[in-house]
């Protein structure tokens, strides 16, 4: 049976949650619009909306990010909230190349919103291509595949209470490699 090393556990990403729940409030203690980055983001954007003591408004977006060499990435969901004099922080699951994140933070600069910052629940800088200016970061990842908390695209993973590293050519042979470990089920 696979194992996946647990990168953190719930009661690990609930302070880190807490964490950047009171720098967010700190930064902006007059309330923010959050704007989520889907899929991958909504839990950790719900854990940290529940957490802020501050007034929040929240809403979605998406991306398409296209493949290598493909072109550039686009929004597929825009949000449509006004921007204008608003604080808003942009909430993602995890930066890596920072391509993602700066297209999206140049877009909604352009809205006239008081600020822009970005927040990561993790971040990897080890595969980073251009700068990605992160205000509020929850953890570094590791370079490996994580899933659990929103994360794991393509994998039955997203609603796992922590974070794990999978490895990717265990994931290819058998999607639910891991289901024993986290879910208690044998099949």
């Amino acid at each position: 049976m696979a194992e996946a090393p647990v990168l953190a556990t719930r009661q690990d990403l609930l302070a880190v949650v807490d964490r950047v729940a009171a720098e967010v409030a700190s930064a902006l203690p007059d309330g923010a619009t959050l704007l989520g980055v889907l899929p991958g983001a909504v839990v950790f954007l719900a854990d940290l909306a529940r957490r802020l003591p501050i007034p929040v408004e929240v809403d979605l977006v998406a991306l398409t990010t296209p493949g290598p060499g493909a072109g550039r990435a686009r929004l597929a969901k825009d949000t449509e909230l006004d921007l204008v004099d608003r604080d808003v922080v942009v909430v993602q699951d995890i930066v890596d190349t920072g391509l993602s994140t700066a297209f999206l933070l140049d877009r909604l600069a352009r809205r006239g919103p008081r600020a822009v910052l970005a927040c990561a629940l993790l971040d990897r800088p080890a595969r980073r291509i251009v700068p990605a200016p992160l205000r509020f970061v929850g953890l570094e990842a590791p370079d490996g595949f994580v899933i659990g908390y929103g994360l794991g695209e393509g994998t039955p993973y997203r609603n796992l209470d922590c974070l794990a590293v999978a490895d990717p050519s265990v994931l290819d042979a058998d999607p639910l490699a891991y289901v024993a470990q986290f879910h208690g089920s044998n099949r």
